[in-house]
């Protein structure tokens, strides 16, 4: 199921991440980057164990996202309508950027089927004025 959990501490601040991060226990790394490819706010699970080193993501987040989400959606728009995301599958993980109004999402996940990829859509999109409303906090952890 998708949405967020239960939090026994409400005093704690929690963050659009720790709010993505909650939606799917597959989710392992979170980034909100705007359209001039910006990192806005990056996060991580704090058991991580992702297959893909922390270098390696941050590289790829800073330029991948535009590139990927840009060559696609500006070709094949007109054709096929709005661009919702791109899946990366490898072996061992998979890369994911969402298409928001304002930003895109990228998550490193595990490997999930499209009905999850799809949930995850739609949570982001029916969230999306609620998660950009909520404090940014960029960490790897």
């Amino acid at each position: 199921m998708i949405g967020p959990t239960r939090v026994s501490d409400t005093s704690k601040v929690r963050s659009q991440a720790d709010l993505i991060l909650e939606a799917n226990r597959a989710i392992q790394y979170v980034a909100a980057i705007d359209y001039s490819n910006k990192v806005i706010e990056s996060k991580s699970r704090d058991t991580l164990s992702l297959a893909l080193p922390q270098e390696k993501v941050r590289e790829f987040v800073s330029i991948g996202p535009l590139l990927v989400m840009g060559a696609l959606g500006h070709k094949l728009e007109t054709s096929c309508g709005c661009l919702s995301f791109v899946v990366g599958r490898f072996a061992k993980a998979q890369v994911v950027i969402y298409q928001l109004r304002t930003e895109m999402i990228v998550l490193v996940t595990t490997i999930i089927g499209m009905d999850e990829l799809e949930e995850i859509a739609s949570f982001l999109h029916k969230s999306e004025k609620r998660l950009l409303a909520l404090p940014r906090v960029t960490s790897t952890s």
